[in-house]
Order: C-alpha cells, then sequence, then structure tokens
C-alpha cells in the first residue's frame, strides 16, 4: 500500500523507503526458512570420565553444512549442580555463554572450561542456539537436546597415611608363587573332599551323580580383594549417618581400587547402600573381564552417601562365599560390635580381613 500511495504522489523517497521495506522482508522470510538448514550441535565432556580435581573441557561443535553463512551464532548451555563454567562465565548462573560466526560449508570447534565440584554423574541440562542476520534482525532460537555425560569419579579428601598404606597387600600376589582361582573361569569337576567348602558344591551335578561334586576354576596368580565399604559411623546405622564422612569413605575406596587395580588384582565392592531402592546392597562382583574397572567406578561415582542397613548383616552374608585367595578391606570410620565381630568371624574362617578407618586417621 505504501508503494501504490507513493507512485500516486510521485514521492521519491517514500517509494525508495517502501522498496526498501519490501527489499528486508524478503531477506528476513528466506533467512528464516534458510537458517537452519543442515546445522548442526553437539557436545561431549572430554575425558568422559575423570576424578575429582582433573581439567575437564566441553567440547562444542558447529557445523554449518550450507554455503549460506552464519553471521551470528549465541550459544548458552547450562550445566547440572555439581559442575561450574571456568573463568569467564558466568558461575552464578551454571551457564556458558560464547558468540561467533561460522563461515559457509565450515565447523566451529571450541573446548569450554569445566571445574568440578563433587563425584556423581551429570548431564547437560540444555543447550540453547541462536542464530541471526547480521543486522540482528530476526533471531531464530531453538533448544536442542544435550546427550554430554560426565561421571565424575571420588579422590580422598583425607590423606591415606604412610602407616596405613603399609599394611595394605596389593602388589603381593605378582610376586607371590601362590596360585589362586580365577572363580569366573570354571575348569571341571572332581568327587568332594573332606574340609571342601559348600560354596564349591556344584548342587546340580550332586543331584544328578548321586555324590557330592566340587567345583573347580582355572588357576591364576592374581589374587582378588573385595571392598567393604561402611556408610555409617556406628551402629544402629540410622543414628549414625554423617554425609562428610561417608564422602571420605567414598574417597578412600576410590584411592583402594585404583592401587588394587594397579597392581592386577582383582577387585571387587559391596556397601551399605543402594543404587534403587528395595534393591539390597550395592554389590559389584570382581572379575577381570574387559569394562569390569569402568563398572567398579561407575558405582563408587553414582553411589548415594546415606546407609541403608548395617554393615555386619551385609559382610555377614558375602563372608559366606569368600574364599581364602580373597582379602577383605573393611573401610569402616567407626565400626560397631557387630561388624567387629563378623570380621573375627572372617579372620577364624582363614580370609584375610583389613580395617581402615578415616576417622581414625585423622584422629590420629
Amino acid at each position: 500500500m505504501t508503494g501504490f500511495a507513493a507512485v500516486a504522489a510521485a514521492n521519491t523517497a517514500l517509494l525508495l523507503w517502501s522498496v526498501a521495506i519490501a527489499m528486508t522482508a524478503g531477506a528476513v522470510a528466506a533467512w528464516s526458512r534458510l537458517a537452519w538448514a543442515r546445522v548442526q550441535v553437539s557436545a561431549r565432556f572430554i575425558p568422559p570420565r575423570a576424578f575429582l580435581g582433573e581439567p575437564v573441557t566441553l567440547r562444542v561443535r558447529i557445523t554449518n553444512g550450507k554455503r549460506l553463512p552464519l553471521p551470528l551464532v549465541r550459544l548458552t548451555i547450562w550445566l547440572p549442580p555439581g559442575l561450574h563454567p571456568g573463568p569467564g562465565s558466568s558461575a552464578a548462573m551454571r551457564a556458558l555463554q560464547r558468540r561467533l560466526s561460522v563461515p559457509g560449508r565450515s565447523e566451529a570447534v571450541f573446548d569450554l572450561p569445566i571445574r568440578l565440584r563433587r563425584r556423581g554423574e551429570f548431564w547437560v541440562e540444555r543447550i540453547q542456539v541462536e542464530l541471526t542476520d547480521p543486522f540482528d534482525l530476526s533471531p531464530l532460537r531453538r533448544e536442542l537436546p544435550a546427550e554430554a555425560v560426565l561421571l565424575v569419579m571420588p579422590e580422598p579428601r583425607i590423606g591415606i597415611p604412610m602407616s596405613v598404606r603399609r599394611r595394605l597387600p596389593f602388589g603381593a600376589p605378582a610376586q607371590a608363587s601362590r596360585i589362586f582361582e580365577a572363580r569366573e573361569r570354571f575348569a571341571g569337576v572332581r568327587p568332594y573332599e573332606p574340609g571342601d567348602p559348600l560354596n564349591r558344591i556344584h548342587w546340580k551335578l550332586t543331584g544328578h551323580s548321586g555324590g557330592l561334586q566340587t567345583k573347580l576354576f582355572e588357576p591364576t596368580r592374581t589374587a582378588e580383594v573385595l571392598l567393604v565399604l561402611d556408610l555409617a559411623a556406628g551402629e544402629p546405622f540410622w543414628d549414625s549417618i554423617y554425609p562428610e564422612i561417608a564422602e571420605d569413605t567414598i574417597g578412600w575406596a576410590s584411592f583402594l581400587a585404583r592401587q588394587a587395580i594397579g597392581s592386577g588384582w582383582r577387585v571387587g565392592m559391596i556397601a551399605n547402600t543402594h543404587l534403587t531402592k528395595g534393591r539390597g546392597p550395592l554389590r559389584v562382583p570382581s572379575s577381570s573381564a574387559p569394562g569390569h574397572e569402568a563398572s567398579l567406578f561407575a558405582a563408587l561415582a553414582r553411589m548415594p552417601g546415606d546407609p541403608t542397613s548395617d554393615l555386619a548383616p551385609v559382610l555377614r552374608e558375602v563372608g559366606r562365599g569368600l574364599g581364602k585367595g580373597t582379602t577383605a578391606v573393611v573401610v569402616s570410620p567407626r565400626p560397631g560390635r557387630g561388624l567387629l565381630h563378623e570380621m573375627a568371624v572372617l579372620r577364624r574362617r582363614g580370609a584375610e580381613v583389613l580395617h581402615l578407618s578415616p576417622v581414625e586417621a585423622v584422629l590420629g
């Protein structure tokens, strides 16, 4: 209408203004249709698993697969609680903000530093990308799904004294001539002999053969260690819940697991807590299979810091299947009478039991 009025009135200035408005509207419409075409945004943590205190970066990649450049891109990434952006970002909002331009048929890759505050498994909450024209007339905003996952594993906040480290048996099996058994590698059966533990009896084959049969496993020079975690600071557990002490226990267990795995031991873990309500104590069976180390540290990173039962009945149940080649390392801040009794029972059965306490280390 303005153009017709300009032609009718023979007003050149008004006509030029009308043409400019029409061209701007056409350009904005074309930009709205083409801006997001062949544009991909991805984010991932490097490394995807890290211990507290290690440097971590969030690598963001923006790919523009069309000839049309992206003059201005505003990127905002919201981090979950427990992760904070590095210098130059809004730490109060836990948000990472960047502005950049991406030429046609190219990509932009940049690393954003991340500060780790606590252990756990973290997902990027959301990624907001805004594409706009050079004059910022038509910003196009989208919230993209974020699939970046970071697993933060615990580190001991309290240093483990050298007197405690000397008590650790890690490293001895590699130098000893004693042969152990790989419990995950079944080798056959033999007739029962007096003194064989009941947990080695092959009950199904015993029922078919009519006589007791004992399971055999492949020999190995690698011993087995079971980390037994007590997240309570005494008995009963409901009256001894201290989250800070529980975090110290988990941190010590993480250090012990790294030491044992580095020395060639098969490491398992049990704790008087659970990942899923009603599923009983948390268990990670010992194994030498590939990927077991990742499962063990993932459990240490994800486990809650609240105990769900006393450790004594948990140790009583798991102790029935411990062999003489297994070392049980009990990490308990302040063991109660029930737990001390169960540790003494295991020692009488011939199992090696070692007790470590973060609280005693601090007081000492």
